[in-house]
């Protein structure tokens, strides 16, 4: 079949979470990359207001979802993804009505409460409307699709804006809110399968009625708590690059200024056109082999970019094409796999639990990259990719040594369950 050869899992059952997915992006994509601007244009308030406002909402909502996690494992991911949305339609609506610092912090504090929420609760549903053996597929379109709608939010957010008008910047912030009210609708209207008894964890609980039900469960299974320190390590990586290519490549490297808008295109580009297949091709190998050649391939891209300053210009927009479809490739390959091994390796009973505190580790992420970047650039222009080279080769260290130690279920995908091609 043509869907298989694609690597895309089978979505009858759940197309409009997928529609909701897709709409997200756009809505996402339309909003994100001007929020500043927005905040600046249509709200009246300095770029430096802005910002803090902005950073001081995203750490107070740091510590969010491990909250989350106890909501999940009560009340379960959709009706958590129907409250947060909902929320975010209020939150973006009310956007309209900041004019201050004072007035954006609380407004900004509840939209960031529920991005933190729904990016816990999303792989949980994920992991409850597919079965174990298709969940590496599932989370490949999703982020297919995400970078899709992203990259296609973007591109209509830059026209539309091009006057500059105060309309048009609150235009954006009304299209995200109307795409998160769909959303909603949407993912209400989802029908979960029966529950399946999610069997086979060698090394972790299998009976869910005597694993305790505390926060404290997730901390006290040391695999797994390392597998979130590893992926803080990787999502600082993940994340420093895409915030701080732009001021490299612009400040350091004296590149023209659509540079940045052009590689962030190239990089969403073949994330929604290429994640599925890759995802499929991975689908006989360890996912722990695919994200240590991921830590291989990102500190070879992080190398090639601090080579970019010894490099004349007449060879430098090429070149920067070509590293950053070299390390767009380990963001396919991170992606491709992590989520489900976080899924896969968390007993069913406390799922939300463990979702939520891997979750965490990328909104630490978040918060720490950008500033992190900034710090070392300040220093000398190869101190960022020196700092990021260092951190991949221990999330590689890091993968390795607990690759024995995680369940058979979280490290490989089970081929029985996976279609086969044939032919």
């Amino acid at each position: 079949m043509l869907r298989d050869r694609l690597g895309l899992p089978d979505t009858r059952n759940a197309r409009p979470f997928v529609a909701a997915m897709l709409i997200d992006a756009l809505g996402s994509g339309l909003f994100l990359p001007f929020s500043l601007l927005y905040f600046h244009h249509a709200s009246g308030l300095p770029l430096t207001e802005a910002g803090f406002g902005l950073s001081a909402a995203m750490l107070v909502a740091l510590p969010v979802p491990l909250l989350g996690g106890l909501l999940l494992d009560r009340a379960g991911p959709k009706q958590l993804i129907v409250a947060t949305n909902a929320a975010r339609v209020v939150g973006f609506l009310a956007y309209l009505l900041v004019h201050s610092l004072v007035t954006l912090i609380p407004v900004a504090l509840l939209v960031a409460i529920s991005d933190r929420l729904f990016w816990a609760a999303q792989p949980t549903l994920v992991a409850e409307l597919a079965p174990s053996g298709a969940r590496d597929r599932w989370f490949g379109l999703i982020t297919a699709v995400r970078c899709a709608g992203l990259g296609a939010g973007g591109m209509l957010a830059g026209i539309a804006v091009t006057g500059g008008t105060v309309g048009a910047y609150q235009a954006l912030a009304i299209a995200n809110a109307a795409s998160f009210a769909l959303c909603t609708a949407l993912v209400a209207r989802l029908r979960l399968p029966n529950p399946d008894p999610d069997p086979g964890r060698s090394g972790s609980p299998t009976d869910d009625a005597a694993i305790p039900r505390r926060f404290w469960t997730v901390l006290a299974d040391r695999p797994f708590a390392g597998v979130v320190l590893t992926n803080l390590a990787f999502g600082i990586a993940r994340t420093a690059i895409l915030v701080g290519l732009p001021i490299y490549t612009v400040q350091a490297l004296g590149a023209p200024t659509w540079l940045a808008g052009a590689l962030y295109t190239l990089y969403t580009a073949m994330i929604a056109v290429g994640q599925t297949n890759l995802v499929r091709s991975l689908e006989t190998h360890r996912r722990t082999r695919a994200l240590m050649l991921a830590a291989w391939i990102w500190a070879a891209s992080f190398l090639l970019l601090a080579l970019a300053l010894l490099l004349p210009r007449a060879v430098l927009v090429p070149y920067l094409f070509g590293v950053t479809a070299i390390y767009t490739i380990a963001v396919m390959l991170h992606a491709g796999v992590i989520d489900a091994l976080v899924v896969e390796a968390a007993p069913k009973a406390v799922r939300g639990r463990y979702v939520a505190t891997y979750q965490t580790s990328w909104a630490l992420a978040n918060a720490v990259a950008p500033g992190l970047f900034t710090m070392l650039l300040a220093l000398t222009p190869t101190a960022p990719w020196v700092v990021l080279t260092v951190l991949v080769a221990l999330a590689f260290a890091g993968v390795w040594g607990l690759e024995g130690h995680l369940s058979p279920a979280a490290v490989r995908p089970r081929a029985a369950e996976v279609p086969v091609m044939r032919g």
